[in-house]
């Protein structure tokens, strides 16, 4: 029977609106009346098309169903149950997420900023790393299949022609499933797929949501599969800072193309935006900052937006962003994130997943690290010789000192009365009461490479902040181990402002330490975060 308002499905699921509707069948909003809740429920037409019987195609929306309901993840929709009460018919519940596609956002508002594309890439690399873990494809990613729910949060859904890899292929036959603007030239070519086909189709989207529409979409269906095929993608101006990685998504070898972390790494530093200060005393805005780290971990859905932070964005910072809280506590807030199912997990999942549980409290966070050479006031000038961060000789792996917290990957001691953020299990900010400083810790997997590179070419891609004026950017030592500082100037909502930041590597994991903070209170700000960084421990 064919979904109709009101249809009650397994005697619990009240049929209310459609939502959506694609080739894979209908999306109904739902009320569960046993558990009273508001649900999307997934009506899958098993005999509406010839070139698949209903055998196939029930097999098909059964595996989609077992594999999407194994993952248990913010950045991909969850699946709560699957009827087939009737033989033309199948039904799966899924979880509701109140919120616009990206094809409808680019539809009603047109192409985002690129820092807005990076945000949603680094939520869909979070839910892939999820789902090709338990072995699946997802081979239809594009715009109408990615939700901005509340929050920020990115929600890759629809699995309707997902597969399970290691289960015997079910074909379909004389049609071609999936968008073909959108479609990897391997699938197209009918050869063999991977993750990296996922990872085309996202660069793709990626594409799209700074242009409008996929780089390959020609007036016909035969045009755009020759086009996916034969011709190299037209990149638009507004791709900015994420053309050079949008090249290399959309390479026609699979095997050229780059894997999910390094994806994320190198969407983290675009996609790292500055929080708007509210009126009032607030938490401290986000400065332009440094993520050079390698393998951002995405975040799960929060009040903060952006997190994980990279070089300064090329974007003005006092730009678009959710307003900074209400005025901070007098007590330290002592809120723990959700834990992560994943945090046992090491390596690139760790990175992706645990920490972004991306997912999503969207956006980057800003998290720049910044040290005092000699308490009191700014530095300024390297000299001939490194500086150092402080006179400790304590190396990073020591015991933490007493009264330290410790957070996920580090301890340390952080300011008394501030309020405490956690963008991520390993991005924690603490904002001073007043909203006048901020000072945040993060690491994520080390990178590779050459640290003073990374923070030298991110530094570059500064230089259009507000008031930006760089102080120093010099190789020094923290705590006797090599380290990077970068110090600057710049201006939020027209006040001065100043920041630093301190990146070192330890342990296979980089670490930063960052603090901003207006100009007028550079002494005592500093001196507050000379007594956090000489308490940080690297666990």
């Amino acid at each position: 029977m064919p979904g109709t308002r009101g249809l009650l499905i397994a005697g619990r699921y009240r049929l209310g609106e459609t939502i959506g509707q694609g080739g894979m069948g209908r999306v109904w909003r739902a009320a569960d009346e046993i558990l009273d809740r508001q649900v999307a429920v997934k009506e899958m037409r098993i005999n509406e098309l010839d070139a698949e019987d209903s055998r196939i195609r029930r097999e098909r929306t059964l595996r989609e169903a077992r594999a999407t309901a194994r993952i248990d993840h913010p950045n991909v929709v969850r699946v709560y149950d699957v009827v087939a009460e009737e033989s033309d018919r199948l039904w799966i519940v899924m979880e509701l997420v109140e919120s616009r596609s990206l094809e409808k956002l680019l539809l009603e508002d047109g192409p985002v900023a690129p820092r807005e594309a990076a945000r949603i890439g680094i939520g869909l690399a979070a839910a892939l790393v999820e789902v090709h873990a338990v072995g699946v494809l997802h081979r239809d990613i594009k715009p109408g299949n990615v939700l901005l729910g509340p929050g920020g949060r990115v929600v890759l859904t629809d699995f309707g022609i997902a597969a399970i890899q290691d289960a015997a292929a079910l074909t379909v036959v004389g049609m071609l499933v999936g968008s073909p603007d959108y479609m990897a030239p391997e699938r197209v070519s009918g050869k063999p797929q991977g993750p990296a086909s996922d990872v085309w189709s996202l660069g793709a989207t990626l594409c799209a949501a700074v242009a409008g529409c996929s780089p390959f979409a020609r007036p016909s269906t035969l045009a755009t599969l020759h086009a996916v095929l034969y011709e190299e993608p037209e990149l638009p101006d507004t791709a900015g800072p994420l053309a050079p990685l949008l090249a290399q998504l959309l390479v026609k070898n699979p095997e050229l193309r780059p894997g999910l972390d390094e994806i994320a790494a190198r969407l983290m530093p675009i996609a790292a935006p500055p929080t708007v200060l509210a009126a009032g005393p607030a938490p401290a805005p986000h400065p332009p900052t440094l993520q050079v780290f390698g393998d951002p971990p995405p975040w799960p859905g929060g009040p903060s937006v952006r997190e994980e932070p990279p070089p300064p964005p090329r974007e003005v910072p006092p730009a678009p962003g959710p307003a900074a809280p209400g005025p901070a506590a007098p007590e330290p807030v002592r809120e723990e994130p959700e834990p992560s199912p994943r945090r046992r997990w090491a390596g690139k999942r760790f990175l992706l997943t645990a920490v972004v549980v991306v997912a999503a409290a969207v956006a980057a966070v800003l998290i720049a690290t910044t040290a005092h050479q000699g308490g009191g006031g700014g530095a300024t000038g390297s000299g001939s010789a490194p500086p150092t961060v402080d006179g400790t000789s304590r190396p990073p792996s020591a015991t933490p000192p007493a009264g330290s917290i410790d957070e996920t990957g580090f301890a340390w001691i952080p300011p008394k009365g501030w309020t405490r953020t956690a963008k991520s299990p390993s991005n924690i900010h603490y904002h001073a009461p007043g909203g006048k400083q901020e000072i945040a810790a993060s690491y994520a997997l080390v990178r590779g490479g050459d640290l003073m590179t990374q923070w030298q070419e991110a530094e570059a891609g500064s230089h259009d902040v507000p008031g930006y004026r760089k102080i120093r950017l010099d190789r020094t030592t923290f705590h006797d181990q090599p380290a990077i500082i970068w110090d600057y100037d710049f201006t939020q909502n027209g006040v001065p402002w100043k920041a630093r930041q301190i990146g070192f590597d330890e342990g296979g994991k980089s670490y930063q330490i960052n603090t901003w903070y207006e100009a007028d209170t550079e002494s005592a700000a500093l001196d507050t975060y000379d007594a956090v960084t000489s308490s940080f421990t690297p666990l």
